[in-house]
């Protein structure tokens, strides 16, 4: 927690039900953290931690660079230790409830529909798609296409997609979407991913499906991992044909040492978190305000991953360390965040 400023981090247990997890709130000074929940198979309560430790973190960085007025946090839940899960889900939200609102929780991987409807009968501070916006995914993948044009243009001196191969690594809530735009664009999307409802349709529509070991293979000029987070580490990174990493994944290196075996390779990253900030900044914004119409904020995370890569450039750093540097910044002159905080080596977390 010293390590990474957390604020505070807490062990879920209900015998009877099987819940076993953390919650972890990374920053409640700027407002109400946000974060979502997590279910999934993990070796140990240490590795779940730390993951949820990583996550939170990373998700304030989110809200900073998106300019959304919150903190992050992240719940992680053992879903191999449940008995019962309508029971967890419904102890778990009390807990959330008993927070008093610091913390407000969506869905993440492993989270489904009804460990929604059973966590809502115990906390208030689900977040919920407004009937009049549209799917989150949407919101998402608008922000990933902004983040792909930027990077075209910093790279290339033209954010024209129009030809641009693009090889999209899970084609979900986030990944189905994005393929959408890029084909409506004039790209040739090649895609991958284990669900054949998924791969059915996703071929209907144009996308080239490939094998999943072999989308890192794929000669494109993008490559965006939509999936699981970690896939890109010592060997995934010596595979890839690309010239740019950019995906939605929320933690899509394996370890943060990652960014610059990937710049080794002269392939520019750029980072997850600021990226799919998309689905935050509609559902906070509608939250607060009701404004149902986010195009321009949406539009604006190209412009902040295009700040990003010039101030990179001339920093000399990676596009990760340099976000990271950027978020750090604001926290500080918040006074969020302590000085010692900015040595801090990152493999630490």
């Amino acid at each position: 927690m010293d390590r990474g400023g957390h604020d505070r981090v807490i062990a879920v247990n209900d015998r009877a039900s099987g819940l076993s997890g953390w919650i972890a709130l990374h920053d409640t000074k700027r407002g109400p953290s946000y974060g979502g929940i997590r279910v999934w198979r993990y070796p140990n309560e240490a590795t779940a931690m730390l993951d949820a430790l990583r996550l939170s973190r990373a998700m304030t960085w989110k809200c900073v660079l998106a300019g959304v007025r919150g903190g992050g946090a992240k719940t992680v839940v053992l879903s191999d230790r449940i008995i019962d899960r309508p029971a967890a889900m419904r102890r778990l939200g009390e807990i959330v409830e008993q927070l008093g609102g610091i913390y407000r929780c969506g869905p993440d991987a492993g989270f489904v529909e009804a460990d929604e409807i059973a966590i809502t009968k115990t906390t208030k501070y689900f977040a919920h798609e407004a009937k009049s916006m549209r799917p989150s995914g949407q919101a998402t993948s608008d922000g990933v296409v902004w983040g792909i044009r930027a990077a075209l243009e910093s790279l290339e001196g033209s954010d024209n997609l129009e030809g641009r191969t693009i090889a999209i690594q899970g084609l979900g809530a986030v990944g189905m979407p994005l393929a959408e735009k890029l084909l409506a664009a004039g790209c040739k999307v090649y895609g991958a991913d284990i669900n054949p409802e998924a791969v059915s349709h996703a071929e209907s529509m144009g996308v080239k499906m490939v094998n999943p070991p072999d989308i890192y293979e794929v000669e494109s000029d993008v490559f965006s991992p939509c999936a699981l987070g970690g896939v890109l580490h010592d060997l995934t990174i010596q595979r890839l044909k690309t010239k740019i990493v950019a995906g939605a994944a929320n933690n899509t290196l394996a370890r943060p040492g990652h960014a610059a075996l990937l710049a080794s390779r002269s392939i520019l990253y750029i980072p997850d978190f600021v990226l799919n900030a998309g689905a935050l900044i509609e559902g906070v914004g509608n939250e607060q305000s009701g404004q149902t119409d986010f195009s321009a904020e949406l539009r604006n995370i190209g412009t902040t991953v295009g700040d990003i890569l010039v101030r990179a450039k001339a920093d000399g750093k990676t596009p990760r360390d340099t976000a990271i540097m950027m978020a750090r910044e604001v926290l500080s002159a918040e006074g969020s965040s302590s000085p010692q905080m900015e040595e801090e080596d990152e493999d630490s977390i």
